[in-house]
């Protein structure tokens, strides 16, 4: 086996040490929500996408009249001639609320499924601000209104190059509000429904083998009685008469 010159494992020990680490994805959900003004949303939407920088940044790149774009940094109105609208969610969520109608409390703290939000951002929306290249890109679409005066909202987000990575729309009734939030998530998608294990089948009892029952012994049958032969009666007889006539012709003569 040739043997690989120590040289070698230095320059390689070198590389690895100084290769980059591939990046983590950071994950960022969307939340949206509609209704009546001031009342609880009666349509609702939410999506997940990667962003494979940190932190992540949102542009808002359109939008359908006026917004107001919130953080703990403060909040601004805005529209279309205000876009892009930079919004950075390191350490933190943000909100855009539009419409006719007003947002009830707590909505602009709404998170994914309904849940809170958690805490706001720390940095304070941008307008017209310059678009990273790390940003994806965030346009909101206001439709026709139906017979009914809904209209639906969708939003679609995009990457740099333009590719779709999330839409989700929701329908905003006749006066009614809009509001969507964004925040960091660690995960990029929701946590999988995972259902629960199945139970394992008992392994069934093992039926006892029976144990063969006790036989006793079958007794054993005596052998066949021997009759003596007819001859042999005969020379008894004859025998014993013999012996009598004798044992009488001793006693005469004595």
């Amino acid at each position: 086996m040739r043997r690989v010159p120590g040289w070698v494992w230095t320059v390689g020990a070198v590389v690895a040490m100084t290769t980059p680490k591939t990046a983590h994805a950071a994950g960022v959900w969307v939340t949206l929500a509609a209704g009546l003004s001031g009342a609880a949303p009666t349509s609702e939407a939410d999506l997940w996408f990667d962003s494979p920088h940190a932190p992540p940044y949102v542009a808002v790149t359109s939008v359908p009249g006026t917004l107001e774009a919130g953080t703990t940094g403060g909040t601004v109105s805005f529209g279309g001639l205000g876009t892009p609208l930079l919004l950075n969610l390191a350490d933190g969520s943000a909100y855009l609320a539009g419409g006719a109608g007003s947002v009830p409390e707590g909505g602009k703290n709404r998170g994914p499924k309904g849940g809170n939000a958690g805490s706001p951002a720390g940095a304070t929306p941008l307008v017209n601000a310059t678009v990273p290249d790390t940003a994806a890109l965030l346009g909101l679409k206001l439709a026709d209104p139906d017979s009914s005066g809904s209209r639906d909202l969708t939003a679609t987000v995009t990457d740099a190059g333009g590719n779709v990575i999330g839409t989700g729309t929701v329908s905003v009734p006749d006066g009614g509000y809009y509001v969507i939030g964004l925040g960091p998530d660690a995960g990029t998608t929701p946590p999988p429904v995972i259902d629960p294990p199945p139970t394992p089948t008992p392994d069934p009892t093992p039926t006892p083998t029976p144990e063969p029952p006790v036989v006793d012994p079958v007794p054993e049958s005596p052998g066949p009685v021997a009759t003596p032969e007819p001859s042999s009666l005969v020379l008894a007889a004859v025998g014993g008469i013999a012996a009598t006539t004798l044992r009488r012709y001793r006693t005469r003569k004595a």
